[in-house]
């Protein structure tokens, strides 16, 4: 029994470790893990640009991202610095913007939009959408870890054959934030955190962490 055991407890990290080592090709938009080398001082300065509520609210950068707190609808526009732009990895196949929201409570959210976009040698594409913990009418692509939100978006076409095409890189994006439906006042604090590209999991190995994780727990029930 310890053999067996043994097996599924290494087919289960060899498996992990072959979608950690996937994630870790990650390539952050702005050249860093989190959003903090933007400026807030350039980004109602052009090229970039704050629209609506975003003018007057307060957007500062924090050791783990871009802190922006506003009433209402906000959202930015961003040139990627020259020195900042990631040539992307032919492999990326989606994007991911990580969020934090510090107020208000996750309880008192109904809805939240934060679709982002992303211009790269083939244009603009919009990603994500609306989404609420434990809302079953959230974009597909969104999950919800207490107040850490994680949008998962599978490239456009247009942008996938850019991407593959060589020397493509993402050179500006927006950001933005519509507090839909909020129980209280549309007033909020999230933290942006990252926004990275990357190769999508290979299927294979989440097969083998399923395969893994289902064969433990079949062995612990018969023992």
């Amino acid at each position: 029994m310890k053999q067996h055991t043994k097996w599924f407890a290494t087919a289960l990290a060899v498996a992990s470790g072959l979608v950690i080592a996937s994630s870790a090709q990650a390539q952050a938009v702005t050249g860093t893990l989190y959003l903090s080398n933007m400026d807030p001082s350039t980004l109602n300065t052009a090229p970039n640009a704050l629209y609506p509520s975003w003018n007057t609210a307060t957007i500062t950068s924090q050791p783990t991202g871009l802190e922006v707190h506003a009433t209402n609808y906000g959202s930015l526009y961003y040139v990627v610095p020259a020195g900042d732009v990631q040539t992307l990895n032919t492999a990326d196949t989606i994007a991911t913007l990580t969020f934090s929201v510090n107020s208000p409570s996750v309880a008192n959210i109904n809805w939240i939009g934060t679709p982002f976009i992303l211009n790269d040698n083939s244009g603009a594409q919009t990603y994500g959408g609306y989404s609420a913990s434990g809302n079953g009418g959230s974009d597909l692509g969104t999950t919800w870890n207490g107040n850490v939100v994680t949008m998962t978006e599978i490239l456009s076409a247009g942008q996938l054959a850019a991407i593959q095409a060589g020397g493509d890189a993402i050179y500006s994006f927006n950001l933005q934030v519509d507090p839909a439906s909020f129980t209280g006042p549309p007033i909020y604090d999230i933290m942006f955190n990252s926004l990275v590209l990357s190769p999508a999991p290979e299927p294979a190995s989440l097969a083998l962490v399923g395969l893994g994780a289902v064969g433990l727990l079949t062995f612990r029930r018969r023992k």
